[in-house]
């Protein structure tokens, strides 16, 4: 997977600064002219999910040309509750889910129970945002940097909000880097996980960079490792997972990446009238070009990191194929909670 997929990523994202705008006017389409669209966000109200749904949700309304653009929240399994949904919702595009991408990848590749559906056979239409993902330990907590970590001479703990993108991506970190990890199950959405964290009742946890800073600023929460492909320029460092890793677990560490910068998508059922698939993704690449939207996420600090559905749905069928070597890792950490 390595070079190729992220250069395929990397290559995908670039094209669209000049070109996707353009294209997404010239497909405009009445589809969703004067409709109600149903819009399921996977996740809790007060997450992530939630607040970027919310900030594009005026911009993609207007796009759609929709009446409505109706919200619910469907939260559960880290996102599967969602996506086994939209399985088998009626694939006419007026219901459509907003989730992370990176875990329909990986609760396949793990033989997840929970996962009843088949990820590459979902319509994609457009990722908003890719941004850094980190493990945050406590403010007070005795783990100063991940080299602590490593020192444990017991599991670091671990809470989960389930099989989600971020259980998966520690299981791969504490066999690729070398530690024990135990897994809390039961806590429901990030604000959760997070809140269990500043109380001491777990170690640490995974969280986005634009979710993380009021904690960090406040004090109440440190971060110790970068789990995607670059430093942050506001934490220099803190280093990548990839930089601490031995050269034989880093092709490991480069397809987890990878999945996790799919990051938050839209996406619809298997079969989807085309027709709608086609409208849908004008309408994310309208929206997510919006000046005004634009302007907006970056006054909330809501960085949009946009991908055109077509890409993104190519991008996804490769570095599905391509990640079956995280297979082993992935079966262990769900068997080790069931």
């Amino acid at each position: 997977m390595k070079t190729r997929t992220k250069w395929l990523i990397a290559v995908m994202a670039a094209s669209l600064v000049g070109g996707f705008a353009g294209q997404a006017a010239a497909q405009k389409s009445d589809y969703y002219k004067d409709k109600v669209v149903n819009l399921i966000i996977a996740g809790s109200p007060s997450g992530g999910h939630s607040r970027y749904a919310r900030l594009i949700a005026p911009y993609l309304q207007k796009h759609l040309g929709a009446s409505e653009l109706r919200i619910s929240n469907m939260r559960g399994g880290g996102g599967l509750k969602a996506a086994n949904h939209m399985w088998r919702v009626k694939p006419d595009g007026m219901t459509v889910a907003f989730g992370n991408a990176s875990t329909l990848i990986f609760a396949p590749i793990a033989g997840s129970k929970g996962a009843k559906f088949i990820a590459t056979e979902f319509a994609f239409l457009g990722r908003a945002t890719s941004e850094p993902r980190m493990l945050m330990v406590g403010g007070k907590s005795s783990i100063k940097t991940f080299q602590d970590l490593q020192k444990l001479d017991r599991p670091f703990i671990y809470p989960s909000q389930g099989t989600d993108e971020d259980f998966y991506t520690m299981a791969i970190l504490s066999d690729a880097l070398g530690f024990k990890l135990k897994a809390v199950t039961g806590y429901e959405g990030n604000a959760d996980t997070a809140l269990a964290v500043i109380k001491g009742d777990g170690d640490g946890h995974i969280t986005g960079w634009s979710e993380s800073q009021a904690a960090i600023k406040s004090g109440d929460k440190r971060p110790i490792l970068v789990v995607t492909s670059q430093r942050i320029p506001d934490y220099p460092d803190v280093p990548t997972a990839i930089e601490l890793a031995s050269a034989g677990k880093r092709g490991m560490l480069e397809a987890m990446s990878n999945i996790l910068e799919t990051h938050r998508s839209y996406y619809a059922p298997p079969k989807t009238n085309p027709e709608a698939v086609a409208a849908f993704r004008a309408a994310v690449d309208a929206a997510l070009n919006d000046p005004a939207l634009l302007a907006e996420s970056k006054k909330g600090n809501r960085p949009v990191s946009f991908m055109n559905g077509n890409q993104q749905q190519a991008a996804i069928e490769q570095i599905a194929r391509e990640s079956g070597g995280l297979a082993p890792v992935l079966k262990a950490a769900v068997k080790a909670i069931q």
